[in-house]
């Protein structure tokens, strides 16, 4: 039974010296610690988000006629694939009518330029042979006049045919089918909606208090479903809303996590940055009378300092009392400190 009692005892007296009784009879408290830091915090409030597509656009028929194949809704689609397709036969048909009137024309030209040519020898001879080449280069003139229109023509249905295939401006999913295979579409009509799942940015509206101080390039906290990261603001829509009074602002981020449509908080900075003397925010402890902070002395023990916090960002609260840069400040373990209790500091990783 004694040894059951005191190797339990040697063992934790050998692994956890912090453990012996300090002065006054008080063990010493493991406690994580952060210095106190200067740094710039604007005051912010948190307003909604959504995760957005970076491009969501509703594809249209260019061309009309039936519809012979169109994607599902859930597809993924690479940049330039076919999309949909619309019959293409009357496409083809008129393209060969004008492909047919082009070598008459040609043929047409070649004659009266070669007799152009030869009036050109007799007419230095005979006013006769002057009136006929007059005409014959009009006629030439007329025949490469039309032959120009006629190929322009060729043009513009070739590019028709080439628009019966309906092709992703960009890579991306399929989330909406307005028109199905058998249907009939005009020039215009919306086939699906496709939005880039890549290329995803949160779309935001800030009040009129936050829009002086948020510009293109800030770095802006955005809190999720799955913890917190770091934005970078895009582009602020310098235009009000009618009613709401609010700015759209777009943010970039790097999270795949966050698929679109995913919602989201956005920490909107309300006044210019100020330097200031700050701690984390689990450093502040509350009491009925007053909030504290603990700082770590030269004897390594708990010397509670009272304090009023001030403007705060998402992870540090300003500290107006008797705290300086660089002290040591408890930010794990000071629920149950006492003042002036002996502390072992120790890393996340150590507890």
């Amino acid at each position: 039974m004694i040894n059951k009692i005191i190797y339990p005892l040697l063992f934790k007296l050998i692994v956890f010296p912090s453990l012996v009784l300090a002065g006054g009879g008080n063990p010493a408290a493991i406690v994580q610690v952060e210095e106190a830091v200067n740094i710039e915090i604007a005051p912010f409030i948190w307003v909604t988000g959504t995760v957005i597509g970076r491009f969501d656009s509703k594809i249209a028929a260019e061309v009309e006629g039936t519809l012979e194949t169109v994607l599902e809704v859930g597809d993924h689609i690479n940049k330039n694939d076919v999309i949909a397709k619309v019959d293409d036969t009357t496409y083809h048909l008129a393209l060969n009518e004008i492909q047919t009137e082009v070598k008459p024309i040609e043929t047409m030209v070649e004659f009266f330029q070669r007799e152009a040519e030869r009036l050109e020898k007799l007419a230095k001879q005979n006013n006769a042979a002057k009136n006929q080449l007059d005409q014959t280069q009009t006629s030439r003139d007329e025949a490469v006049a039309k032959i120009r229109v006629v190929k322009a023509r060729l043009a513009m249905a070739q590019d028709d045919l080439k628009r019966t295939t309906v092709r992703a401006p960009f890579t991306g999913v399929v989330t909406e089918r307005f028109k199905s295979p058998g249907e009939r579409v005009n020039a215009g009509d919306q086939i699906v909606r496709l939005i880039d799942t890549e290329r995803v940015e949160v779309q935001a509206r800030i009040q009129q208090v936050s829009f002086p101080h948020v510009k293109s390039g800030d770095q802006l906290k955005i809190k999720g479903p799955s913890g917190e990261f770091n934005g970078v603001v895009r582009t602020v829509i310098p235009v009000g809303d009618d009613v709401s009074r609010l700015y759209e602002i777009r943010v970039e981020f790097d999270n795949r996590n966050w698929p679109a449509g995913t919602a989201v908080q956005i920490a909107a900075p309300i006044k210019e940055k100020q330097n200031v003397i700050a701690v984390s925010r689990d450093a502040l402890v509350i009491r009925q009378s007053s909030i504290i902070v603990y700082r770590i002395n030269s004897e390594n023990k708990a010397e509670p300092i009272t304090v009023t916090p001030g403007i705060s960002n998402v992870s540090h609260i300003q500290v107006i009392g008797n705290i300086n840069e660089n002290d040591k400040i408890v930010v794990r373990g000071n629920e149950r400190l006492r003042p002036g209790q002996a502390v072992q500091v120790v890393t996340g990783s150590d507890r």
